[in-house]
């Protein structure tokens, strides 16, 4: 029970660093927004009473965050890196060690990348079948997620977010979780604290499910590289579909879903083809019988330089 707790609030605790990053990073460019807004309409004398001065008052203040929101995830992304690599520096640790960033096999990524491709499409057609009452604020939310420059956007969404969310919430909390806890438990939880992460309950449902896929990709290569290039793939396919024009005729939609149905397969079916890695020896030991293996080596190598000197 006590590793139990002990995974889940360092799982927890990666998040929260991860969660109150975006927060400090939004609230400061808030407040740099805000208050120049602010200070403007009281000395202008504004009558914010006024309802068409209050609407044009709080546009005003909330049309730039919402252009930048994109920006800001960049921005809070790059920082949590820096502060997770700064704080496995201060431990002496290797940070790549640490999140399970292992090689990997060139010929593991263009499956992979397919799948990712093809499930985006596919979730686009679950989605479709929810109810308008559902989809409503869901697409308004997603509308202002993709604010801004293109290319931020871009950035942002393919390949900032995608390296980020995989250092979180697989590389951190999942490989912590499952030390101290039944796989299951740990891949569940998982796959909840990275729902909850993405706010809407639309997107809580689906990238639940995307959760239990990146963790199975995970599992199958031992390797943070392959859930970063199914993250990449799938994410980089809703950036390109903004390219699409609103008025598309049915039959491309149609071809689309088929094309993605049929890139998903080949994907899935080449990933199975290629064996899967076996765990790294560490990843097989207890903490105990590893913390006793790093003893027994210190004081081999104190006991050589005794002998030495």
């Amino acid at each position: 029970m006590k590793k139990f707790i002990i995974g889940l609030l360092k799982a927890i605790g990666y998040f929260g660093i991860y969660f109150g990053m975006q927060i400090l990073v939004s609230t400061v460019y808030s407040i740099a927004v805000v208050v120049p807004v602010v200070v403007e309409y009281i000395i202008g004398g504004y009558d914010l009473t006024d309802p068409v001065i209050l609407e044009q008052y709080m546009n005003d203040i909330m049309q730039p965050v919402l252009e930048a929101t994109m920006a800001l995830t960049i921005i809070s992304g790059i920082l949590t890196l820096g502060l997770l690599w700064l704080i496995f520096v201060c431990r002496k640790k290797k940070f790549a060690k640490e999140i399970g960033l292992r090689k990997i096999s060139l010929g593991t990524i263009p499956p992979i990348f397919l799948m990712g491709l093809g499930f985006n499409v596919l979730t686009g057609v679950v989605l479709s079948a929810l109810p308008e009452s559902w989809l409503g604020s869901y697409e308004e939310t997603s509308s202002m997620a993709f604010m801004g420059e293109y290319w931020v956007t871009f950035l942002g969404t393919a390949i900032v977010a995608p390296i980020v969310e995989e250092v979180i919430f697989r590389g951190l909390a999942y490989s912590r979780m499952k030390k101290g806890m039944p796989k299951v438990w740990a891949v569940i939880l998982t796959s909840v604290l990275f729902g909850v992460a993405h706010g809407h309950p639309v997107w809580m449902l689906y990238t639940f499910v995307f959760g239990l896929l990146l963790i199975w990709v995970l599992e199958r290569t031992k390797s943070l590289v392959a859930p970063m290039v199914l993250h990449i793939g799938y994410n980089l396919c809703a950036v390109l579909q903004m390219l699409l024009p609103a008025d598309a005729p049915d039959w491309a939609g149609i071809a689309l879903i088929a094309a993605a149905a049929v890139v998903a397969a080949i994907g899935i079916i080449w990933f199975l083809l290629i064996p899967k890695v076996p765990a790294p020896a560490e990843d097989n030991l207890p903490a105990n019988e590893s913390t006793a293996i790093d003893t027994i080596a210190t004081e081999a190598e104190e006991t050589v330089k005794d002998i030495i000197s």
